[in-house]
């Protein structure tokens, strides 16, 4: 039995974590709309492996339920929910299923941001629910699919969000969770940190954060397993964009994860962030583009 002592401390840790994200909820509003098309691209390697129309066969038809853990303002439980035939997209819908999909976010604004976004593209069959995913406020067995794309890694225990995401999944549920392959497979993270590091003293470390505690594919597949779940599978993606040579794509990712940071910043301070990154991620130009790789795994498992 937990004591009263371990839930204040978890209680006190995600407080802290809802304060963190409540600080760069505005960088995520303000980005959500200009990176959706990107991400709906990697979106669509875990709309594979959740394998919708198996698991629509399995449940002999029946609407799937679909929790998003870590949602943001939107991604990639938009995804989801277009797929299982929400909005106006027809070519997005998987033919013959449908389903709904329960958002979440520790952040009550990123709640509130997601579904006015999903009003806005008439999405309906979503809705958003502040929830902490240490601590789900939902029934066992109360979903079909459990997706995370970029979150679980921020965890306070990264490996309680696993137990509790398989205790809500049904049984022949999947949980397909994306997340970040080592840093040194990543150069625009890699440069990110060095830059930030050397001109204003943060980075990931400092800033408390670790992205790619699941790196390792082998051992995040092993952290599925003692969380109970079966049939766990990886496989991992390297996708470059092709970006104008003048255009700092660099922002966003920072700007979600070290705004508040640079916020406060001058703007010659500014100037050397950019003008360090530019010429950290230089040998990445071709043809006048950068073509910068990021590097993630989709990890995919059941629950028997």
């Amino acid at each position: 039995m937990t004591t009263p002592t371990s839930d204040n401390t978890s209680d006190t840790a995600a407080d802290k974590s809802s304060q963190t994200w409540q600080n760069l909820s505005t960088d995520w509003i303000t980005w959500a709309e200009r990176l959706a098309p990107a991400a709906e691209k990697i979106n669509r390697h875990m709309i594979e492996a959740a394998d919708l129309t198996g698991l629509a066969a399995l449940r002999n038809g029946a609407p799937l339920d679909v929790l998003d853990l870590a949602s943001g303002v939107g991604e990639p439980a938009f995804s989801f929910a277009r797929a299982l035939g929400g909005g106006t997209d027809d070519s997005a819908n998987i033919p013959g299923i449908a389903g709904h999909v329960t958002a979440s976010d520790i952040v009550s604004d990123m709640c509130d941001a997601l579904m006015e976004r999903a009003a806005e593209e008439e999405i309906s069959n979503i809705k958003a629910v502040p929830a902490n995913m240490e601590k789900l406020p939902f029934g066992d067995q109360s979903f079909d699919v459990v997706s995370c794309r970029f979150g679980v890694m921020f965890c306070e225990d990264p490996d309680k969000a696993l137990r509790e995401a398989f205790r809500v999944l049904r049984p022949g549920g999947k949980a397909v969770f994306m997340v970040w392959a080592p840093l040194v497979d990543n150069p625009l993270f890699a440069a990110m940190d060095a830059v930030l590091g050397n001109i204003l003293g943060i980075g990931f470390d400092a800033a408390g954060l670790d992205p790619f505690c699941f790196g390792d594919a082998d051992q995040s597949m092993m952290r599925f397993e003692k969380a109970g779940f079966t049939g766990i599978e990886a496989t991992t993606h390297s996708p470059a964009g092709r970006i104008p040579e003048n255009a700092p794509f660099w922002k966003p990712q920072m700007d979600m994860l070290f705004g508040n940071v640079l916020r406060k910043s001058s703007d010659m301070e500014v100037g050397a962030i950019n003008a360090a990154m530019f010429e950290t991620l230089a040998p990445y130009i071709e043809d006048g583009h950068f073509q910068v790789p990021i590097c993630f795994h989709v990890l995919s498992a059941k629950r028997a």
